[in-house]
């Protein structure tokens, strides 16, 4: 039968669609031995063994897993100079193929036949560990490993006595060019880093090895929900096309990744939402290869985060099936595995709300709609659809009642539990649905009579549409709106609004972002802003925290900044640190700290950056004595910036009611924190000013 024009253009468009969003992602695969993004043949976990126990593979394939991580020992498997004897990898290897697994071996660590200590700092040993390198890729050639130079060498803890750049790169030169000529097939990626560390990756990438690499590897770990990492995948891989060479693909791997159930705020049972949500979030991110840590328990210390990472329990049962008791993590593998396999990521849709996820999969006869949001409560949102049902589930698996679409519109609840919806055949609607644009935008406060809108495109595309404020009270715009015009390769705007007069102390904003035809793209609600009073940073002192043993110097005074604040009287605190090496911070503490009135959702300064990586918190306490550190940007600018510290269950927090709530009122413990992550020797000055409470 010949489709009537209306199907034809359905038909078309969808077709079109598919195109766009191939050819946007660049998902072409750049390398054969790495899998499709987009798609589960990525997923995976880290395992600690060449012989499993007997019934561990059978359960740990039956997860859904098709990729492991692995240490590939240089020490264990080079003990005489120059002989390599790789039988355990062999052994491991043909376990996997029996499971149909594909692996991903690090080459690590460092070998005392070479090294005196946990890193390759001397030609020598680069040169060893280049000769065993090339060994390894020549011997496993052809069986689609990606082979990892090293682990985690920004940390100390992988790299001693501490982490050396050039000594790295040094290395993984040698090792790349090793494996190149012994087996030119093979995959290379690097350098494995531990959280998506800027610095030391623009340090790889300037010792030319994006010519060498197939992929970069990091371990976005946070204890902040999986969604956050977008804008870091983004950083990266707008980093990666300034360095990669000409036709040259190189996408990102998500190496090491999970959730301790052990950690403080988190459970076996959110463990499970995090593992699915960290695998949807990867495979909407153009992620290819996505390893969660960790298979199993290391531990039954209860106390012990790092013995509760795993997706199955610790102990191990022998006469049992299956031979380990499986967490919520497993079942979540398990679910999302199952549910899409044979799925390919199509698109996110727009809800207009950046905290909820509507991820549209689809195959060549289904539909599946994964939906979750990241914000506290659950609520309820519509989207395009064609009349039909969805089966439902959760996500670990349990049959969910079947969800319903009419009159061209699906109305769902959703929470963070993410949950799947599949219905058979095309969806007209559903396959038209608008695509989410990847915005994100700020209100920042009032300078004199300007209100400005920070508009960050995290896409790859144009973007056009208008940006509105609503809800005003205790300002006045000369407009509410204006048009928003940027350019795919342009990732921030300021939108300036003029005001007719001063605003009031506090005052009440929201903002909406629309694309052309109407489609809300991005909704902030109204929130309030109190500003502070100037005599706040008068009162202050410095307390030095952290470990004792480590040298710092800190000081405080109210100091004009390199650059004036502009059409602001705020006062502004300077604030000079030397952090010595080790763990320290310094603390900025009112001597007659204030109550802090109402709920308030989180803080906001403007900061003068260094760029000196440091990070910027603060500490309140609530009515339980609870302690709560909300976190700004990490410091990597220079010049003011608005910073929010947002207030949520995200938050750090301790002590008090110890029951994840926040419970008002609240009062300042810190103003002002100053961390350095690094942990390594850092001096700076930074300028801090206009304290606003938000509400």
């Amino acid at each position: 039968m010949k489709p009537s024009p209306r199907i034809g253009f359905y038909l078309a468009a969808v077709f079109l669609m598919s195109c766009f969003v191939g050819q946007k992602t660049g998902w072409a695969q750049p390398h054969r031995s790495l899998p499709l993004a987009g798609r589960i043949d990525g997923l995976g976990v880290n395992i600690h063994f060449t012989d499993p126990q007997p019934g561990e593979m059978q359960m740990l394939a039956a997860g859904g897993v098709r990729w492991v991580r692995m240490d590939f020992g240089w020490s264990a498997t080079e003990r005489v100079r120059g002989e390599y004897d790789f039988s355990a990898y062999d052994r491991l290897i043909a376990e996997l193929q029996k499971h149909h697994l594909r692996c991903l071996f690090i080459l690590d660590y460092s070998n005392p036949l070479y090294e005196a200590d946990r890193s390759v700092a001397t030609e020598a040993g680069r040169q060893a560990y280049a000769r065993w390198a090339g060994a390894a890729a020549k011997h496993f050639q052809g069986r689609g490993i990606l082979w990892e130079i090293w682990n985690e060498p920004n940390i100390s803890g992988f790299w001693s006595p501490t982490p050396d750049i050039e000594q790295y790169t040094a290395m993984a030169l040698a090792a790349s060019r090793a494996i190149h000529h012994a087996a030119p097939d093979e995959a290379i990626i690097g350098p494995a880093t531990s959280t998506i560390d800027i610095a030391f990756l623009k340090g790889c990438f300037d010792a030319g090895l994006l010519e060498l690499w197939d992929a970069v590897s990091v371990h976005p770990y946070r204890r902040s929900g999986p969604e956050t990492a977008a804008l870091e995948y983004h950083k990266l891989r707008q980093l990666i096309k300034q360095y990669a060479p000409n036709g040259k693909e190189i996408p990102i791997v998500s190496g090491e990744w999970g959730y301790s159930s052990a950690w403080n705020g988190f459970d076996t049972k959110s463990q499970g939402k995090l593992l699915s949500r960290q695998w949807l979030t990867n495979l909407s991110n153009q992620i290819p290869v996505s390893i969660w840590y960790d298979w199993h328990d290391d531990g039954r210390d209860e106390h012990e985060p790092e013995h509760h990472f795993g997706s199955v329990a610790h102990e191990y049962h022998e006469t049992r099936n299956p031979v380990y008791d499986p967490k919520p993590a497993y079942l979540a593998a398990k679910t999302l595995t199952s549910t899409l396999d044979g799925f390919r990521f199509t698109k996110r849709i727009a809800t207009g709300n950046p905290d909820d996820y509507a991820l549209l999969f689809t195959s060549d006869t289904q539909r599946c709609l994964v939906l979750w949001t990241v914000s506290a409560d659950a609520h309820e949102i519509v989207l395009p659809a064609s009349t039909c049902t969805f089966d439902a589930k959760s996500h670990t698996g349990e049959r969910l009642e079947i969800v319903s679409a009419h009159s061209n519109s699906l109305t769902v609840t959703i929470s963070d539990s993410p949950q799947f919806l599949i219905t058979s055949g095309p969806n007209e609607k559903l396959d038209l649905a608008p695509n989410a644009r990847d915005l994100r935008a700020t209100v920042t406060p009032v300078l004199g009579k300007v209100l400005s809108v920070q508009v960050a495109n995290l896409s790859d595309a144009d973007f056009q549409g208008t940006v509105r404020l609503v809800d005003a009270e205790g300002i006045e715009p000369n407009r509410y709106e204006q048009t928003l015009d940027m350019a795919a390769d342009e990732t921030e705007r300021a939108i300036r609004f003029e005001l007719r007069t001063n605003p009031t102390q506090q005052y009440r904003v929201g903002l909406r972002i629309e694309d052309q035809t109407g489609q809300v793209m991005f909704h902030m609600p109204a929130r309030r802003f109190v500003f502070l009073a100037n005599r706040l940073l008068d009162n202050c002192h410095v307390v030095k925290d952290g470990d004792p043993n480590v040298p710092s110097d800190f000081t405080i005074e109210i100091a004009a900044a390199p650059q004036t604040l502009s059409k602001s009287d705020a006062k502004v605190m300077k604030i000079k640190y030397d952090f010595g090496d080790g763990w320290k911070f310094m603390r900025v503490v009112p001597r007659n700290p204030p109550e802090i009135e109402g709920k308030p959702t989180g803080f906001g300064f403007w900061i003068y950056g260094d760029s000196q990586g440091t990070s910027p918190r603060l500490r309140v306490r609530d009515s339980t004595n609870q302690t709560w550190q909300p976190s700004g940007h990490e410091i990597d600018w220079t010049g003011w910036r608005y910073i929010e510290f947002p207030l949520n269950r995200d938050s750090g927090h301790w002590g008090g009611a110890e029951d994840h709530r926040v419970h008002e009122p609240l009062v300042w413990d810190s103003l002002f924190l100053l961390d350095n992550p690094t942990r390594k020797p850092n001096r700076g000055t930074i300028f801090i000013a206009s304290p606003i409470v938000l509400y």
